[in-house]
């Protein structure tokens, strides 16, 4: 992958940076915005993006899933990173110089025993690598912020203190997107969103078709449609290849129990691995 160039939201070194590495890419463009990464999968503009899509501590990134139900991408791999914040403060400062401390708010929140005990003003940032740059090109030793040990290193700052987060289980899973599911040559899980007629045991009879294909469900998940009366949309992913003919044959019938039904996903699971940082 060394020579395929990856999109990826905010600074060099995020956590969306980190999961790059561990993918094996080493060429990657950063833009502002989770829009702009689907928005440029989408048109052909680079191959693949990556996005973090759930947090173990929060649950959805929502902006990421609304992103994926309106755009025309896919997810072709799924892993998980262990979040492991650092302090991390200006060169040559120390820890009983901090008087403000700036991050993401869920990072800060991951963080709030630490900076409670502190008493320091706290400051948002969009991200956490983006914290990390703007301290190192201001320079204020009674600055810090929370973000990757990987943040600290590109930007020359000095770990202040590891391990800071509230949680020691505390993962956020990222996602590899493209705009071409013919590129997937096999894959494990598939992913689907579905929206359900409205009649009697249509659930029912849906989960009696994965049931009749004897298929493994990995995950059920219900969510209101954003911008309706509270119409639910399905997300379901399975076990199974999507170059396997009795699959498309189950797509084809779970569609009659469906006013929509999309491939969102078709993607090998790396969430066992835990990627380190």
């Amino acid at each position: 992958m060394e020579n395929t160039k990856v999109l990826l939201q905010g600074v060099a070194g995020s956590y969306s940076h980190i999961f790059a590495k561990n993918l094996g890419y080493t060429n990657m463009d950063f833009v502002k915005t989770f829009d702009e990464v689907v928005d440029k999968i989408e048109n052909g503009d680079y191959e693949y993006g990556i996005l973090p899509i759930e947090k173990s501590t929060a649950g959805d990134v929502r902006e990421t899933i609304d992103l994926l139900d309106k755009s025309n991408v896919y997810y072709v791999a799924v892993g998980d990173i262990k979040i492991s914040h650092c302090l991390l403060g200006a060169k040559g400062s120390e820890l009983k110089d901090i008087k403000k401390v700036s991050s993401h708010p869920q990072a800060l929140m991951q963080g709030d025993k630490l900076l409670v005990e502190g008493g320091v003003e706290i400051y948002n940032e969009f991200n956490t690598a983006i914290a990390s740059k703007r301290l190192a090109e201001e320079g204020d030793k009674s600055h810090a912020v929370i973000a990757s040990h990987l943040a600290g290193e590109i930007y020359g700052l000095e770990v202040l203190k590891e391990n800071i987060q509230n949680a020691e289980n505390n993962y956020t899973k990222f996602i590899l997107l493209t705009n071409n599911l013919e590129k997937v040559k096999q894959n494990k899980i598939i992913s689907i969103a579905l929206e359900l007629k409205d009649k009697p045991n249509v659930l029912g009879e849906l989960l009696n078709i994965f049931s009749e294909y004897n298929i493994n469900l990995t995950r059920i998940q219900s969510r209101n449609i954003p911008n309706t009366c509270f119409k639910i949309r399905f997300y379901i992913d399975f076990e199974g290849s999507i170059k396997d003919g009795k699959i498309s044959e189950m797509l084809t019938k779970i569609a009659t129990k469906c006013l929509k039904v999309r491939v969102r996903g078709v993607y090998w699971d790396f969430t066992a691995v835990h990627f380190a940082i």
